[in-house]
């Protein structure tokens, strides 16, 4: 809230919602009503949904801005975030303004001012992907846009994003009810968007920590659910939402790569999973995922990719085994 308050671009609203903290969050929240003047609202849900998607949709349709920016609640941005994201959406006509590098700070560190001070921006691609180094429009040949976003991963949260609300609402893109809600959201906005501009602009400053909503350990039961229920309700919500955009008709397959650039996500966090229990075991847990058949083509699609891991991870394996044995041997 702080971080908020110290903006230099000030024509903003912020609104908060509440989804059934359990703390004194609500009561933080009021205390800096009378700061903004009148510019807070705080919203709260019935209850609890479980997850960021339903009270970002929430906050979106309480929204009156003419752009929408998320701050996940223990997060900070710069004190010129705001300024320069607006900014750089006038002068581009910009739908999306997508930064693509960030902080990480860990939470020892959060309060650490040298330490801020010294932090270098890290981002989501690594290997030989190439950054902007100037505010960069996308192509707008959605062929093109589509595979070129597929290979350069840009990160897919909405914290780093400033978005134009009507936008939003024209083209009816919201937070499914699931894990990794923005990456689905972030497809959504690739295949909408007439200007979605990529900007080295480092504003956002991501907690790490790991008592966090996203950092909870789960058992091996409970993060198949998670991540399986992300393939299937992502997955259907993309294919039920791209209807309405006739290329994808006549080009079904640029709606796989879609499909294929969120499964690699979730296989990502599934991967973790893999090496915990035997196949068999996994095999049962994943069958309970899908009752009486229940999706056919994904679950194929699923326990092929679980097997060709396996197969490439006993491959690595061994190669590394052979490599200390001829180590061992020439010592």
């Amino acid at each position: 809230m702080d971080s908020i308050l110290a903006q230099t671009f000030k024509n903003f609203e912020v609104i908060v919602v509440d989804d059934c903290s359990t703390d004194n969050s609500a009561a933080i929240v009021e205390s800096y009503v009378e700061k903004f003047g009148g510019r807070l609202r705080l919203t709260k849900t019935s209850k609890n949904s479980g997850g960021a998607g339903f009270p970002r949709n929430k906050g979106i349709e309480f929204s009156r801005g003419e752009f929408i920016f998320f701050v996940d609640p223990d997060d900070t941005i710069t004190p010129s975030a705001l300024e320069e994201l607006h900014a750089l959406a006038k002068n581009f006509d910009a739908d999306v303004v997508h930064c693509e590098k960030y902080y990480e700070i860990p939470d020892a560190f959060y309060n650490d001012t040298e330490y801020l001070k010294k932090i270098k921006p890290r981002s989501w691609p690594a290997g030989e992907n190439v950054f902007v180094t100037n505010p960069t429009l996308l192509t707008k040949n959605l062929e093109e846009r589509i595979l070129n976003f597929s290979k350069r991963w840009l990160d897919g949260s909405v914290c780093l994003q400033f978005v134009r609300r009507d936008f939003i609402l024209d083209n009816e893109i919201k937070f499914g009810d699931f894990h990794t809600e923005d990456m689905i959201f972030t497809l959504c906005e690739i295949c909408c968007a007439n200007n979605y501009l990529v900007t080295p602009n480092v504003i956002y400053r991501y907690r790490k920590r790991e008592n966090s909503a996203t950092s909870i350990r789960l058992d091996v039961s409970q993060a198949l659910h998670r991540y399986i229920k992300s393939l299937k309700c992502g997955i259907k919500y993309l294919d039920e939402f791209l209807i309405g955009h006739e290329i994808f008709s006549s080009r079904p397959d640029l709606k796989y790569v879609l499909f294929d650039t969120f499964a690699n996500e979730m296989f990502n966090h599934l991967s973790i999973v893999y090496a915990q229990i035997p196949a068999p075991a996994f095999d049962e847990i994943l069958r309970k995922e899908f009752p009486n058949g229940d999706n056919t083509a994904l679950t194929t699609f699923i326990f092929s990719a679980m097997n060709i891991y396996r197969l490439q991870t006993i491959q690595a394996q061994q190669r590394i085994v052979a490599l200390e044995n001829e180590l061992r041997r020439m010592k």
